[in-house]
Parts: C-alpha cells; sequence; structure tokens
C-alpha cells in the first residue's frame, strides 16, 4: 500500500518537478485569481448598475404615474370649463332640461372621450349624466341610479362656493356605481350666479391601463386607510390572487412626507413597490404605488455573469495556452538539452542537441555539443590508441582491429541501425582483440602450428579481454562485441559455445567483421586470401548456420565498396607482409 501511494505521489508530483510547469504554474494560478475576481468585480459593478438602473426606473415610473393623473386632472378641467361656458347649459339646468343638456354635452364629452360626465343641481343632485360604454365608437349612455352626489367632498366644495389659492375647482377619488373614479369638479354660473356643478370623471380601471403603457410599470391606488382600489396586477395574465395591501409597517408612514419602497411577492414573483400620495392641486386624493419585477435584476446579473463569466474563461484559456506555448517553445531547447545529458551520461557520444538559435540557450546547446564531439574524439584516440598498443604486439596483424571496427561500422549502417549503435560497433571492433595483452608472445607469435594447450590460450583471449575491460563502464554492446566475436550460430564458436537467439546483431556482426578480415589478412604461414576465396568460405559457414545469412548477404552488398576504402585509408591498410614471411608462408 505504501508503495502504491508513494508511486501514485512521484506520478503526481513528476510534472510539477519540470521546469516548464514551474514557469508555467504561477501565470496558472495568477490568471485563475484574476479570472475570478475580475468576474466577482465585474458582476458586482453591473448588478450594482442593474440595481442603480431599476431604481431610478422605479422612481421614474413613479413620476411618469403621478404626471398621468395630473394630465388626466387637467383634461377634466378643460371640460369642466367647456360646459360652463357653453351657452344653454346654466339655463337647461335651472329647467332641469335633460334633453337640452344631453344635446349640448354629449359633444363635449364625445370630443375629449372622458369616461364620466355628470351635471349636478345646488342640492348636490344629478341632473344629467352620461358614462362611455364604447371607445371606440365613443358611444354615451345616461346615468342609472343613485344621483346624490351632495356628500362628495368635491362637490360641497363648489356648492359652498369656496375659493383658494389654485382656484374654484376640486378633485377627489371616489366610488360611484361604475367603479372607483377620479372626479374633478367646478362651478356652473348663470349672471354670476352658482347655478350648478360639473363633474367630470374618469373609471380607474380604464385610466390606469393608460398610465402604465406610460410608466412601463403595475400601478396600484389605495385609500387613505391602505387598502388597494384599483389595480393594474389584475391585467398582467399571471393569474391567482394577490395580496396587494402595504404591510403594516408601510401602511403606517403612508401619510408621511417621501417615497416608501417594499418588497412583495406577487403572482409568485418578487416584486419591488414604490408608494406616494396622489396628489392634486396641492392636495393628496388618495395613495399609489408602481411596481417591477426584481426578476429584471435577476434574469440581467444572472445574463451578465453568465456573459462574463464565459469572456474570462475564453480570455483565461487564450493566457494559459499562451503561457503553455511561450513556456514550451524556452523550455523544448532545455528538454531536448536534458535528454541529449542522459544519453551522453549512458554512453552515448553520438548524441546531439542539433538546436540552433541565437540566444543563451542555443550557446548552451551549441557548446554542449562542440564538448560531447570533442569527447567522443578523445574516447576514440585514446582506444585507438589502445587498439594500436595491441596491434604492436603482432606485427603480422597491425590494423586488424582499425578494420574491423570500421567494418563493423559500415555492414551496421547499411542494416539501418541507429547511430549509437554504430559508435558501439566501432568501439567495439577497435577493443574486441585487448585480451592478446593476456597471452605470452611465445603463444601469440609462434609461427609454426599451435599446441592444443597453446590453442587453448588463444581462445580464451576474450575472457581475458572481459576481465580487462570490467572496471571499465562500457556499454553493453561493447561488451557483447568483445566476448562474442568469435561465437558462431551454431554453438561451436568459442569461449561461451552461445548459439541462436543467445546472439545479439551486435555479436553477428562481430563475427562476419573479424572473419573477413582475418581471411583477407596475410599471415606467417598463409598468404591473404583474395575476395572471392574468403567469400567462399563465408558462404558454407552461412550454409552450415555458422554465420547470420541476412549480415552476410547485406555485408556481400558492400564489400566491394568496402575494400576500395580498406586499399585507400591508410588507417586500414595495416602491415604488409615481406618477401621472407610469403616465402615461409608458402
Amino acid at each position: 500500500m505504501k508503495l502504491k501511494l508513494a508511486w501514485l505521489r512521484e506520478r503526481l508530483l513528476a510534472p510539477a518537478r519540470q521546469i516548464r510547469w514551474k514557469i508555467i504554474a504561477p501565470y496558472v494560478i495568477l490568471t485563475l485569481v484574476l479570472a475570478a475576481g475580475g468576474t466577482f468585480l465585474a458582476t458586482r459593478m453591473v448588478t450594482g448598475s442593474l440595481e442603480e438602473r431599476f431604481e431610478n426606473q422605479l422612481a421614474e415610473a413613479a413620476r411618469v404615474t403621478s404626471d398621468a393623473v395630473v394630465r388626466r386632472e387637467r383634461e377634466h378641467l378643460e371640460l369642466v370649463r367647456g360646459i360652463a361656458f357653453t351657452e344653454g347649459v346654466a339655463a337647461a339646468i335651472r329647467d332641469q332640461n335633460e334633453s337640452a343638456l344631453a344635446r349640448l354635452i354629449e359633444p363635449l364629452a364625445a370630443n375629449s372621450r372622458t369616461d364620466l360626465v355628470e351635471v349636478l343641481d345646488l342640492d348636490g343632485q344629478r341632473v344629467f349624466g352620461l358614462r362611455l360604454v364604447d371607445a371606440e365608437t365613443l358611444e354615451y349612455q345616461a346615468f342609472a341610479g343613485d344621483g346624490d352626489r351632495s356628500a362628495w367632498s368635491v362637490v360641497t366644495g363648489v356648492l359652498a362656493e369656496i375659493v383658494d389659492s389654485l382656484g374654484d375647482k376640486y378633485a377627489q377619488i371616489a366610488a360611484t356605481e361604475e367603479g372607483f373614479a377620479l372626479y374633478t369638479a367646478g362651478p356652473i354660473f348663470h349672471e354670476d350666479e352658482l347655478v350648478g356643478v360639473a363633474l367630470i370623471g374618469s373609471r380607474l380601471d380604464s385610466f390606469l391601463p393608460v398610465a402604465k403603457a406610460e410608466a412601463l410599470a403595475d400601478i396600484t391606488i389605495y385609500d387613505f386607510e391602505g387598502s388597494p382600489i384599483a389595480t393594474t396586477f389584475a391585467a398582467t395574465g399571471e393569474g391567482g390572487e394577490a395580496d396587494l395591501t402595504p404591510a403594516a409597517a408601510v401602511s403606517a408612514r403612508l401619510d408621511t412626507p417621501g417615497a416608501i419602497r417594499e418588497t412583495k411577492t406577487l403572482f409568485g414573483r418578487e416584486f419591488d413597490l414604490l408608494y406616494g400620495e396622489l396628489v392634486i392641486r396641492d392636495e393628496a386624493v388618495g395613495i399609489y404605488s408602481v411596481g417591477l419585477p426584481r426578476s429584471f435584476i435577476l434574469s440581467a446579473a444572472g445574463t451578465a455573469r453568465w456573459q462574463l463569466g464565459l469572456l474570462f474563461a475564453v480570455a483565461t484559456v487564450a493566457v494559459l495556452m499562451t503561457g503553455w506555448l511561450l513556456a514550451r517553445s524556452l523550455t523544448a531547447p532545455l528538454l531536448q538539452l536534458v535528454r541529449v545529458a542522459k544519453a551522453v551520461t549512458g554512453g552515448d557520444l553520438t548524441a546531439r542537441t542539433n538546436i540552433r538559435m541565437k540566444d543563451e540557450v542555443g550557446q548552451l546547446a551549441e557548446s554542449f555539443d562542440k564538448m560531447t564531439e570533442r569527447l567522443q574524439k578523445q574516447h576514440l584516440s585514446t582506444i585507438r590508441a589502445l587498439t594500436s598498443a595491441i596491434d604492436a604486439r603482432d606485427p603480422n596483424t597491425a590494423g586488424h582491429s582499425a578494420r574491423v571496427g570500421q567494418l563493423a561500422v559500415t555492414i551496421g549502417k547499411a542494416l539501418g541501425l541507429p547511430e549509437s549503435q554504430l559508435q558501439h560497433l566501432e568501439i567495439g571492433g577497435y577493443l574486441h582483440d585487448i585480451g592478446k595483452i593476456g597471452v605470452r608472445d611465445s603463444v601469440l607469435l609462434k609461427t609454426g602450428s599451435l599446441t592444443p594447450e597453446e590453442r587453448e590460450l588463444i581462445e580464451n583471449h576474450p575472457r581475458i579481454g572481459l576481465e580487462i575491460l570490467a572496471p571499465v563502464e562500457l556499454a553493453p554492446e561493447v561488451i557483447a562485441f568483445v566476448s562474442g566475436h568469435h561465437e558462431k550460430l551454431d554453438g561451436t564458436g568459442y569461449p561461451h559455445g552461445w548459439s541462436g537467439e543467445e546472439l545479439s546483431i551486435i555479436e553477428r556482426i562481430a563475427t562476419v567483421a573479424d572473419i573477413y578480415d582475418a581471411l583477407t589478412t596475410g599471415r606467417p604461414y598463409r598468404g591473404p586470401m583474395s575476395v572471392d576465396e574468403a567469400l567462399e568460405i563465408m558462404s558454407r559457414e552461412v550454409a552450415e548456420a555458422k554465420l547470420d545469412a541476412h549480415v552476410f548477404a547485406t555485408f556481400q552488398g558492400l564489400v566491394s565498396r568496402w575494400e576500395w576504402r580498406r586499399h585507400t585509408d591508410p588507417d586500414l591498410r595495416g602491415f604488409r607482409l615481406t618477401d621472407q614471411q610469403l616465402n615461409n608462408a608458402a
């Protein structure tokens, strides 16, 4: 369990240790903090702005509603004056002549599209009255029912001929058979003598929808006790019942100056209601409220929050992607440099960064490549010097190690091996006979036939080579070349007798390269074989399953180029036999 946790922790922490993540992590954190903070602040600002707009709209709705009432009262006044100054109206009132009043007043009412028109006598009794029944055709009908208006304050003031600073006209909200209506009353004189009262009214249920269209808010009218008497909420289509009565705390303040605000749940939605006094001619005639749904703010704030969130999300992704690409462009050369450094540390001196940049990273990579190239050359030079020392013990085989190394590289290239493998083939070829240092000269340089004991000493030189190279940290491929260059696929080789799959491609190439150079190189007891003779012998060993057929076939395809190089490259010519040696060999 502890091992699993350690492995998991290592996997999770591994990316954090990379320089790419060390560069981008602060930007990620900073961007996320700024995005979250920016979204929060921007949403707060937008919501605050929406709240302010909402309050302004609510106040504007209240002002428009109040103005609409004042305008309607002015329309009433115009009709009152029109009736009062129409010739014949006063006489018709005095004579109780309803037909004459109908003839004189109905055109005036239709022209002003007034809902309710009444003419009262000096006792406050209706002499004549009209009500609008069809606004499109302007059809009027005579009033029915009780016509006693003597108790209305708007009427008593006129009948008492009270004149204040604003004149002798008065307004009131009153309940009639037609429902609650806004009334305006004015006197009718005949030769400076009061003969009656003109009473003009607008039904609240027809006036409020018009005012709502102007105010863009729902309107409710209350009496002075705070009971709703008319509202536009019923026309919202919301359905159901709603309690429009102001809260107790609000009702207690309705008669105080200034606007009062309340939030109520109506028809399942939250509304903000702004209350105020309905003032006409400097006198309060009732209480009104304008209402707007708070969903305006909530939906707008939600939309703003979603839009800002999306905007900041896109911006965040863009910043992170930019940071990622920037970090990647900066760290990719460093990671390449790290990979090459690890490869060199692992023994692959052919690895190069191949980074071509003008900045400091490029200079570092260029210096590293030059250092690695110099190290490779020094490494090879040291091994070649060692090879020369090996070959110097046996003048008969001078240049053999160098040729085996170069031939193995040539075969490896033709087989498509990677550069790192080719390097190991070259070094393995240079060192493959290092074990001959441990064979005494009397055996190594003997010109005659070897005894079984002497042959055993010679065949043990790969083991000696492994012992010599054991303290040196060489690549496994180099060790394989040294230990296996005399092994055969059928197991008849030495010193280990490996066979088949036990032999890697390194050992198979090493065997072919070593046998060919040995056959084509002169010895004291024989002259060098020709290319054809050597290939014939090796072909038989391929047929006997001693040599790798594919490696040998690849070598056959390049043997001509190799022989040309062998005879033109001074480093590969090696030692030439003297005439005496040739005679002895014959």
